[in-house]
């Protein structure tokens, strides 16, 4: 630790062609070495974070349930205690969560979501078609983060809410059965506004009819709220162009479900190959996920890059030969992965489709911007555009700072960066917590070659 108590950076270790080196991270404790020149080893990936939010609201629309496999991260957890909080008997036991029956609570109850988003946008619809009186509420950076497209089609259904902070986070809510029926809403910078009504509405006396107006940003995660919603035996119809929902009330069944494999977490090891060059597995993926972040695959196959399935295996071989050019509309997760490997192999790359970063846990296209720009890398910005024109200077004999501004997937991303760039001090690497706990010990292995 620094004097006076601060958080001391990690030493980030690039990959060199000279013998394996290795030094001590002193917040982390954790080795972080160099390759010999290219990538060969292996990383699996923790269940998918998405996958996991979804399943645990809907086993409490269920009144119970039990989730096989879930992602253990700050995020999961968050979303898990204030289940409890509200009054959902939940018990984490390992792999398991089994979800209890609602009691509700008679006193007023606050939950608080840290920085997750997407729990508490999924709990605000939850709590408000349930009997009881709660604040929901979070981090400095969530009460940022927009709620208002949620809030007001909620409203206009009926619900009892109240939000101080320009319909921000915290959220007042008089929770109630609500009869639902016809509602539109304009998500605006997310999807994860329509999941959340979907997710509550088989809570609602007459179900939901509800039509999503104007852009709809990261379509593919609906693909997810589908899925999950049919598993737990929602009755959804839905148009062929997502833009239209129907959603049976009386309620879904208690099950036991599983959790697949996480895509945004893989975006990183297959990112390590396509920069480092060679090869990196992959295990625990599913091939036909309906996750829109495996389209990473797609866009690095049109730069140069080699997959190959073996079962649930997937092999990423590198390095990329061409520029990347992707609009990431559908799937704005791969920006940081995506981002650090354009500014470290081929200049010309260009990522569009860019505007809804400025909401994410930190304003990503501009923190992604900054640290390459102080690697030496020229990228030019625009609103919802990231362009490369040079890529990054490597220095070996010289750590340079980089920011992790809090979020996961830019730390993780500068991991990937100084494979090129060499030897980095990263401010904030526990930010990784937030969904891939594990990140640094099994990055650490498959730079050191030895796999988990």
């Amino acid at each position: 630790m620094k004097a006076g108590g601060g958080r001391a950076p990690m030493k980030v270790f690039g990959r060199s062609n000279s013998p394996r080196r290795s030094r001590q991270v002193t917040e982390l404790g954790t080795r972080l070495s160099g390759p010999n020149g290219v990538m060969a080893g292996r990383l699996p990936v923790p269940p998918s974070k998405s996958l996991t939010n979804r399943a645990l609201i809907a086993a409490a629309v269920a009144g119970g349930g039990m989730i096989v496999g879930p992602l253990d991260c700050e995020d999961t957890r968050l979303l898990a205690a204030a289940l409890k909080t509200a009054g959902w008997t939940v018990r984490w036991s390992g792999q398991v969560i089994t979800i209890g029956a609602m009691k509700p609570v008679e006193s007023l109850v606050t939950v608080d979501l840290g920085n997750s988003g997407t729990g508490a946008r999924l709990l605000l619809a939850l709590l408000a078609s349930v009997p009881g009186h709660f604040i929901v509420d979070g981090s400095s950076r969530l009460r940022q983060r927009p709620m208002e497209p949620l809030i007001r089609a909620l409203s206009a259904l009926g619900a009892r809410m109240e939000a101080s902070n320009n319909r921000m986070l915290p959220v007042s809510v008089e929770g109630q059965r609500l009869r639902g029926g016809q509602a539109d809403i304009r998500p605006g910078v997310s999807s994860q506004f329509v999941t959340a009504l979907l997710m509550a509405a088989p809570l609602f006396l007459d179900g939901l009819d509800l039509r999503i107006v104007g852009p709809l940003p990261s379509e593919p995660y609906l693909e997810l709220t589908h899925r999950v919603l049919g598993d737990f035996g929602a009755k959804v119809e839905r148009s062929s162009d997502n833009r239209q929902w129907r959603i049976g009330g009386g309620g879904l069944k208690n099950i036991r479900w599983s959790v697949e494999g996480d895509w945004s977490a893989a975006a990183f090891p297959i990112a390590a190959a396509a920069v480092a060059g060679g090869w990196v597995e992959v295990p625990g993926l599913d091939r036909g996920s309906a996750q829109g972040d495996r389209i990473i695959c797609d866009i690095l196959a049109d730069a140069g890059m080699v997959f190959e399935w073996f079962g649930d295996r997937l092999v990423a071989k590198g390095p990329i030969t061409q520029p990347i050019s992707a609009d990431l509309g559908a799937s704005p997760d791969t920006f940081p992965a995506l981002a650090a490997i354009a500014a470290c192999r081929v200049p010309g790359s260009k990522l569009t489709g860019l505007g809804n970063l400025l909401h994410k846990e930190s304003s990503r296209l501009q923190v992604m911007a900054t640290n390459l720009r102080a690697l030496g890398a020229r990228i030019v910005v625009g609103e919802e555009t990231f362009e490369v024109e040079k890529t990054v200077d490597r220095k070996e004999d010289l750590s340079r700072a980089v920011q992790a501004a809090d979020d996961h997937r830019i730390a993780m991303a500068m991991a990937v960066t100084a494979l090129e760039a060499g030897p980095l001090e990263l401010d904030a690497p526990s930010s990784v917590a937030k969904s891939f706990p594990d990140f640094w010990s099994l990055w650490n292995a498959l730079l050191c070659g030895d796999g988990p």
